[in-house]
């Protein structure tokens, strides 16, 4: 890849982040007009007090959930559909698999520990599903998808803001303010589906989520 093209790129992730964050600023301005109009509208119903937690007691463990593991996995969960790669498909198999295995299995280990075996269980099913998922499947699967890319844009967006529901309570449950305060994550959603299609490469949306949860993180942090 030429110079001059990694430096537009870059350039591109931190316009698109002053993109995101001029969003969030227009998303406030509406929810102070909508807390006027509708007085009893209370975002405080509802708090991510799992992130606090985990930020009074281990700030090296919230740095690198928020901003090293959390851009990873769910970058590969959902921007791996969007204008994808042969590889893209496998890793959004992979996240998927592994996702579904957590629900399930729970191990009484340190977190580091956890984390470690999370990525060598990521690849390993990577490699099963390399071996055992024809690439004709996968070609037509891209096609697929490239037809499509705006609608898989969108809906994977609104999908993902809407597993942050789970940040506020611990079973799925919908109503207005809780869609408020999901609504920040699909415009986010929308920035790194929108970066992962103009850069090209899986690596650009998690590059900008990392940078979005840096901000928040350092905004948290200040506050406790």
């Amino acid at each position: 890849m030429r110079r001059s093209t990694i430096i537009s790129k870059i350039k591109n992730l931190f316009i698109s982040y002053l993109r995101l964050f001029g969003l969030y600023i227009l998303f406030f301005i509406c929810v102070a007009l909508l807390q006027n109009i509708f007085p009893d509208l209370d975002l405080k119903k509802y708090s991510q007090g799992g992130v606090f937690e985990i930020l009074r007691e281990n700030k090296l463990k919230a740095f690198l959930v928020m901003i090293i593991f959390a851009p990873f996995i769910e970058e590969l969960m959902f921007r791996t559909l969007i204008k994808p790669t042969n590889k893209d498909l496998l890793l959004f198999l992979s996240s998927w698999t592994l996702f579904f295995l957590g629900l399930f299995i729970t191990l009484e280990l340190a977190w580091y520990y956890r984390y470690i075996i999370f990525l060598v269980t990521l690849f390993a099913i990577f490699i099963i599903y390399e071996r055992l998922i024809a690439k004709d499947h996968l070609k037509k699967t891209i096609r697929f998808l490239e037809k499509y890319k705006s609608i898989t844009l969108q809906v994977t967006a609104v999908i993902f803001g809407f597993l942050h529901i789970f940040n506020y309570v611990d079973s799925f449950k919908f109503e207005s303010i809780l869609f408020l305060l999901i609504f920040p994550r699909i415009i986010a959603g929308h920035m790194f589906g929108k970066i992962k299609i103009e850069n090209g490469h899986i690596v650009w949306p998690m590059l900008l989520h990392a940078i979005n949860n840096g901000v928040v993180f350092l905004i948290i942090n200040n506050r406790l």
